[in-house]
């Protein structure tokens, strides 16, 4: 009895225990403001040549189900250089498309388990329009100005959450945890959900009592 004890209460430290700033998480000097509204905002920065973000897609995937109702979650690909363009213009168009959902996770794929580079436009419409899609009508994504301008505003957002990698996790604009400081993509969610609710406690202290 008191070994089961002693594990229940072991149990419970283990999970009560605060993550540290600093060393499991990141606290921006200046936050960024968010794009959910009243929602806490749970934004991952990831570039699709990555294979770390290649890994952490699965379990990021079935760990956003069950984000609690007061939290959103935003993927937003990263621009360090010129090198990381393509990545972003082709999450964008897909996202001008409405092809998203249908293709974020082939495209994944496509990079990291058939070794395509998609090193031009012409490669990259060429995949795409195998699904069936008219090749002028992703031409014209690549060339809207809808791309251009969140292409050019990923590029100024990398720069404002001070990070130097990717997967990166970012919650409501004011910290951002990775596997480095977290230990594991594991832990890394965890720290998220730390993060979560000290946001969300925040919230409750600020709304006026009924």
């Amino acid at each position: 009895m008191k070994k089961i004890l002693l594990a229940a209460l072991f149990s419970l430290g283990v999970n009560a225990a605060d993550y540290e700033a600093d060393i499991d998480y990141i606290v921006l000097e200046k936050p960024v403001q968010t794009a959910t509204g009243d929602r806490i905002e749970v934004r991952e920065l990831f570039w699709y040549y990555c294979p770390h973000c290649y890994n952490l897609e699965p379990i990021l995937n079935a760990w956003v189900q069950k984000l609690p109702e007061n939290a959103e979650f935003i993927r937003q690909p990263a621009m360090f250089s010129e090198r990381w363009v393509n990545g972003a213009i082709f999450y964008f168009v897909l996202e001008e498309l409405n092809l998203l959902e249908k293709l974020h996770e082939p495209l994944f794929n496509a990079i990291h388990i058939k070794n395509k580079r998609f090193n031009s436009q012409d490669s990259f419409v060429d995949w795409v329009s195998g699904f069936g899609v008219d090749e002028a009508k992703i031409n014209a994504a690549f060339d809207s100005f809808a791309v251009r301008i969140k292409t050019n505003k990923a590029k100024l957002n990398t720069a404002k959450y001070k990070v130097k990698g990717v997967p990166v996790l970012i919650v409501n604009g004011k910290y951002w945890t990775d596997a480095n400081h977290a230990g594991s993509y594991s832990n890394m969610l965890k720290v998220v959900e730390f993060l979560i609710e000290k946001e969300s406690k925040k919230v409750a202290k600020t709304e006026p009592q009924k």
